[in-house]
């Protein structure tokens, strides 16, 4: 019977698989994550009216104080995107609110809701967070509220439970469902979106006092849901985060720029209009299209133009085909028109992403967080990765980056002493555990080996001496004394063992 010594790198392997599965399996039940969206939440919105219970998670959490730098052009369903996917717009391919795709010949619209579920539109290199929560975890389970891109596949993959966009859901509710999710049906990541203050920023401007009694109202649906998640017993093991899509400036009526003054409506297609306007120049009038607004630009002034191969490297906003082959980029506070188009909004985003204005707010408390900690502002990609890490899922390919966020969690400092295991769960811990079983088992084969042959070769020895004497004695007493040539019982024994 062959007895096997396992070599204590065995042990020490096992001892990981068992750490791993047990980390992961706890992740599932006490990491769980909601990300919550208040379109066009200015970062610096929450210094405009009393808002004890945002308050509430800026005091037993953390916050940016300067907002997250999110992504060109500055318009919700593109920075929806980014905050889910960690990529930039020409990355994960929602480059405007309306676009224009000139492999598919086809144009997507926010109202759509064909194109809204169409993998073609948004299953382009990003993977949503619901994606990669359901793909990794045996146990993950997603539900999204009316977030942009969650009501495609990608990857093939849909969240566990999904409710598409609705004016009439009340804000109430979306609270209750998710509780439930959460409760009930095991999720462990949820998103949630609502679409104030963004439509009085439009309807009112940023400045207006219906968005401050707004933001006050926001603050109320923000205690209501630290209620009930608190009456669920879900408080204390959620992480939860608050964010936006964009910020917010005035738009003065007597600052629009009217396109049409400078070039002929007729000679191309405007797919998004302000204050990025989206050309796609009917054929043979590139040039002069692009030559007349630069003209205007130095005669008119307050917006810049770029062909797509020219626009600055720092918007991330060329390598994709959906980026119309001209843009023209409005100044803060201007807006793009056409003479025979109606109305006039009071606000607007979409502007260069640098301007402080264009900024969203981000705040967020749970176990994972710190208590009252603060830093100055990091990227709206560097959301994903932190989401990632606070689920304990690998990251996708993204543009962003943990070196900020990293400070705001609590356990920064045992991330750093537990790097071995971060090492293994970096690099995929399942696969080189499995590389290294087969590693000891080789070895482990190969000192078996070496000990049969070791065990046989003595026993040849022995066999030998065992010969030799038997020579002795024959010599020594000569032929009078040999057994009677009948009796031969020892000679088999000598011949069937094996040499």
């Amino acid at each position: 019977m062959v007895h096997i010594k396992f070599t204590p790198i065995f042990f020490i392997l096992v001892a990981l698989l068992l750490q791993e599965c047990t980390s992961r399996s706890t992740s599932s039940t006490s990491n769980k994550l909601l990300l919550i969206s208040f379109d066009g939440f200015r970062w610096n919105y929450l210094d405009r009216t009393n808002t004890p219970n945002f308050d509430r998670i800026r005091k037993n959490g953390v916050q940016a104080v300067h907002g997250l730098r999110n992504a060109f052009i500055t318009k919700t369903f593109p920075n929806h995107f980014t905050l889910v996917t960690g990529q930039w717009e020409e990355s994960h391919g929602i480059v405007a609110n309306s676009m224009y795709d000139p492999a598919l010949n086809r144009s997507f619209s926010p109202h759509d809701e064909k194109a809204n579920t169409e993998a073609v539109w948004f299953d382009q290199g990003g993977e949503p967070i619901w994606v990669t929560n359901q793909l990794q975890k045996k146990d993950g389970k997603s539900g999204v509220i009316m977030w942009v891109g969650a009501g495609a596949p990608v990857e093939s993959v849909y969240p566990t439970k999904f409710i598409k966009f609705d004016h009439d859901f009340k804000n109430e509710s979306k609270i209750d469902t998710m509780v439930k999710w959460f409760k009930e049906d095991g999720c462990n990541l949820g998103l949630m979106y609502f679409d104030q203050p963004d439509r009085f920023g439009h309807a009112f401007g940023p400045e207006s006092e219906q968005v401050t009694r707004m933001i006050g109202g926001l603050d109320k649906v923000i205690g209501y849901l630290l209620d009930q998640f608190e009456k669920a017993d879900l408080l204390h093991e959620t992480n939860i985060i608050i964010t936006s899509d964009h910020g917010f400036t005035s738009t003065p009526k007597e600052k629009i720029i009217y396109l049409d003054t400078f070039i002929d409506p007729e000679t191309f297609q405007l797919e998004s209009s302000t204050p990025v306007a989206g050309i796609w120049p009917h054929e043979g009038y590139h040039d002069a299209i692009y030559q007349n607004l630069s003209s205007a630009t130095e005669t008119v002034g307050h917006f810049s133009v770029y062909k797509k191969d020219d626009i600055p490297a720092h918007f991330h906003y060329t390598d994709n085909r959906r980026i119309p082959p001209i843009i023209a980029v409005a100044d803060n506070h201007y807006s793009f028109s056409r003479h025979f188009e109606p109305g006039h909004m009071k606000g607007n985003h979409g502007y260069d992403n640098r301007l402080q204005d264009m900024h969203p707010f981000f705040i967020a408390m749970g176990p994972a967080f710190k208590s009252g900690f603060t830093v100055d502002m990091f990227q709206s990609v560097d959301v994903y990765p932190l989401m990632c890490h606070i689920l304990g899922l690998v990251p996708a390919p993204n543009n962003g980056s943990m070196d900020v966020v990293r400070t705001l969690l609590v356990e920064t400092e045992t991330i750093h002493g537990n790097s071995v295991l971060l090492f293994f769960r970096k690099y995929h811990f399942g696969t080189i555990f499995v590389a290294c079983l087969i590693f000891v088992g080789l070895i482990t084969a190969i000192l078996i080996t070496i000990h049969e042959m070791r065990k046989r070769r003595k026993e040849r020895s022995n066999m030998q001496v065992i010969m030799d004497d038997v020579e002795i004695t024959t010599t020594d007493e000569g032929p009078a004394n040999d057994p009677p040539t009948s009796d031969t019982s020892n000679i088999p024994l000598l011949q069937d063992q094996d040499f």
